[in-house]
This record gives structure tokens, C-alpha cells and sequence, in this order.
């Protein structure tokens, strides 16, 4: 698709390593698979460099230390060179460049390179985007659109009026303004979900966006960029989860709650309505409030807060005026008392 070399050449930066090596694959820096080319753009991902497993690696001058890697050393990336690269990664990837609808009914669009697997529904105004994947069993109601490379699994409902696959909300900054980081990751819906209507789902930056088998969604939810939900999770309506969260197995979320970016929920965990979640937690944890904290402590914090209230307050009398304040002025509390 593309060489190291010609990477380099877009993004003025230098290259350490394979001139010739051909880059097919945008990963995240924290990706499973082997291979692919990595964007250290955020100062976490340095904790990944030692582990990674991406063959090409986009970075600062810190990224000369690793070995066995073709590099490409920039000092600091310009948003608009590297928007190109990936825009023309996304197109190359997705064959955007061809719209062409492949159902045939008018009422439901597929795109080309989709796979569709048996015993599959699609409601009026569905529209399935290039380079979609579906297994079997899959029902999605009206005017749902699954964006370019998303993949859903067997058995999954998706309700009424949801877009999944959307851009992420990823911005860098140049000379004070905000340039949005052109997302070239995908969404993952596992086996058996069910997602309710009007929900949004942001593609993962570089890597994906993952909703766990048998995880169930209610209405009107928000899930961020690389945001992981994990197995059997249960999300009450109008939730929003701040992109890089994961959430593990078995973790509920009461009805509109928040969460942070980059926090980890451990397993079990229930969150009650109406919580901000702003710090990471250990498994089974009951979190409530704001800022989100134990169940058992924010109820103790309410109760003392409300005794406190109850106490009675001191009566204000003339001997409690400063000496110093106008003479007026103690005349008219002395009347007022």
C-alpha cells in the first residue's frame, strides 16, 4: 500500500530501519496483533514501546531506543501531513472511493467489500457502510447506520436510529486551534449484544472500539473512541463512557452516569445512577456520587452533612459587631435583634 520510506518522505520525519517495508495495517501502539505501523501521540503510550508489537513506529527522538523496529523519528507531528496519511489509509483500506450500493432492495444500502452472514434482518433506511462484516442471526431496525469497517458478531440486536462507527473525538492542537485526528480504527460488537435506539459509538482512533459478547445497552448512550467493554455488561440509558475506558466483565452502569477517559473499571463493579466516575476502581466495587466514591462512604458523608444542617445555628447579637464597625450600623442590628 504504502513504504516506510514514502511515510517518512509525507511526514518529514527520519527513518531508522527498512526503507522498503510496506506498510497494510494502522495499529494501536498497545495492539495484540503483529505487524502494522504505530502513532506514538500521547505521552502513555511510552509505556508501550517496550511491548509493542507493531513493526513501524511514528515517534519523538525517545523512540530511538528501541531496536528491532523500523522508525520514523519526528520531533513533532504536523496534524495536517499526518491526516493525509491517514485519510489515505482509511480510503485505501475501506475502498471508499466506490459507493456503489450492493442490496438489492432500495430501501437498504450496502456497501461494497461487506459480508453478510445468514438469517440477517434489515429494517428500512439501514445503511451498511464498505467493508462491513456481520455473522449471523443479526436484526438492525430502521435508519441505523454501521459505518465503514465495523464488525458485529451472531446473534446481535441493534435498535432504531443508532450510528455506529463514528469519528473519534481526537484533536491535536496547532497554533491554538484543534484539528481532529482522523480516525482509521473500527468498531467491535461481539456475539450476542443487544444495543438500544438512538445509541452513538466512536471507531477507535487507531486501534478499536470493542463491546463484549452478551453485553446489553439501553437508549440513548454515548461510548468514546477505544473504549473496551468487556463480557456481560449491563449500560442503563444515557451513559457516557470518555474514550481509552475499559470496563470489565460484569460491570452494570445505572442510568445517566459519567465516566472519564483513560479510567479502568474493575470487575463486577456497579455504578448507580447519576454517578461521575473520575478515578479507576478495583473489581466489585459500588460506586455512587460526585465525585464517584463507595457507596458506603458518599452515604456517610450525606448523613453527617445532614446533621450538620439540622444543628441549630447561633443567634447573631450586637456583641458579636466588630468594635470598629459604624455607629449606623449597630443601631440597625440592635433594632434587627
Amino acid at each position: 500500500m504504502i513504504t516506510a520510506s514514502e511515510v517518512a518522505q509525507l511526514l518529514g520525519g527520519q527513518l531508522i530501519g527498512r526503507e522498503d517495508l510496506e506498510i497494510t495495517d494502522i495499529v494501536d501502539i498497545r495492539d495484540d496483533s503483529e505487524g502494522g505501523l504505530a502513532i506514538l501521540h500521547q505521552k502513555k503510550d511510552l509505556a508501550a514501546l517496550e511491548t509493542t508489537k507493531a513493526e513501524v513506529i511514528i515517534g519523538p527522538s525517545v523512540i530511538e531506543s528501541i531496536s528491532g523496529k523500523t522508525l520514523i523519528v519526528i520531533d513533532k507531528i504536523d496534524p495536517n501531513r499526518l491526516n493525509q496519511l491517514l485519510r489515505f489509509y482509511k480510503v485505501k483500506r475501506y475502498g471508499l472511493e466506490d459507493q456503489t450500493n450492493t442490496s438489492d432492495r432500495s430501501d437498504v444500502h450496502i456497501g461494497n467489500h461487506a459480508s453478510i452472514g445468514k438469517d440477517c434482518y434489515f429494517m428500512p433506511g439501514v445503511k451498511i457502510m464498505n467493508g462491513v462484516t456481520i455473522g449471523d442471526n443479526v436484526v438492525i431496525h430502521a435508519n441505523t447506520v454501521i459505518k465503514e469497517g465495523t464488525v458485529i458478531g451472531n446473534n446481535v440486536t441493534i435498535d432504531a436510529n443508532c450510528s455506529i462507527g463514528n469519528y473519534s473525538f481526537e484533536y491535536l492542537c496547532e497554533q491554538g486551534e484543534y484539528i481532529r485526528l482522523e480516525s482509521v480504527g473500527r468498531v467491535i460488537i461481539e456475539d450476542d449484544v443487544e444495543i438500544g435506539a438512538n445509541n452513538t459509538i466512536d471507531r477507535g482512533t487507531f486501534g478499536s472500539t470493542v463491546i463484549g459478547r452478551g453485553t446489553k445497552m439501553d437508549n440513548q448512550i454515548q461510548i468514546g473512541h477505544d473504549v473496551q467493554i468487556g463480557q456481560h455488561c449491563l449500560i442503563v440509558s444515557q451513559v457516557g463512557i470518555a474514550g481509552w475506558t475499559v470496563l470489565e466483565d460484569h460491570v452494570i452502569v445505572h442510568g445517566q452516569a459519567g465516566l472519564a477517559g483513560g479510567l479502568r473499571i474493575g470487575k463486577g463493579t456497579v455504578i448507580k445512577g447519576q454517578a461521575g466516575v473520575t478515578k479507576s476502581c478495583k473489581p466489585n466495587s459500588q460506586l455512587c456520587g460526585y465525585p464517584a466514591r463507595e457507596s458506603s462512604q458518599f452515604l456517610s458523608t450525606v448523613a453527617a452533612l445532614n446533621k450538620l444542617s439540622r444543628q441549630p445555628q447561633p443567634k447573631l447579637s450586637a456583641s458579636t459587631v466588630e468594635p470598629e464597625s459604624p455607629g449606623l450600623l449597630r443601631r440597625w442590628l440592635r433594632k434587627l435583634i
